[in-house]
């Protein structure tokens, strides 16, 4: 059951392109565009735990957005809870499925080894 449908909160976080090593293009994440968007629901959907070599954890969850909220892209990262969540896969743009709707992203966060 998700959580207060429509009344969360999150920080979308969009990082600029630098050139990096051997002329590549990587994403400044220590200055990131921070951008918050009300009006979402966003809850958590599986959890699981890895035991081999170290210890590693992986959450998911589902990212509701308002409709005419700004538009999330592969590559951008969300505040949500006290974590930092990477949007996992690539977002279906929400005017696909008419006016009054918004998007709907997948989540992904990744701990330990």
């Amino acid at each position: 059951m998700p959580g207060p449908i429509g009344r969360q909160s999150v920080t979308v976080l969009d990082a600029p392109l630098i050139g990096g090593d051997y002329n590549t293009q990587v994403r400044d994440w220590d200055h990131p565009t921070q951008t918050v968007v009300s009006g979402c629901t966003v809850d958590y959907t599986t959890a699981s735990r890895t035991r081999q070599a170290g210890d590693q954890t992986t959450t998911r969850a589902q990212l509701f957005m308002p409709p005419r909220a700004m538009t999330v892209v592969s590559g951008m990262r969300v505040a949500w809870d006290g974590r930092t969540w990477d949007v996992d896969g690539v977002p279906a743009t929400p005017e696909s499925a008419g006016p009054l709707s918004g998007q709907v992203i997948s989540l992904l966060e990744v701990k330990g080894a």
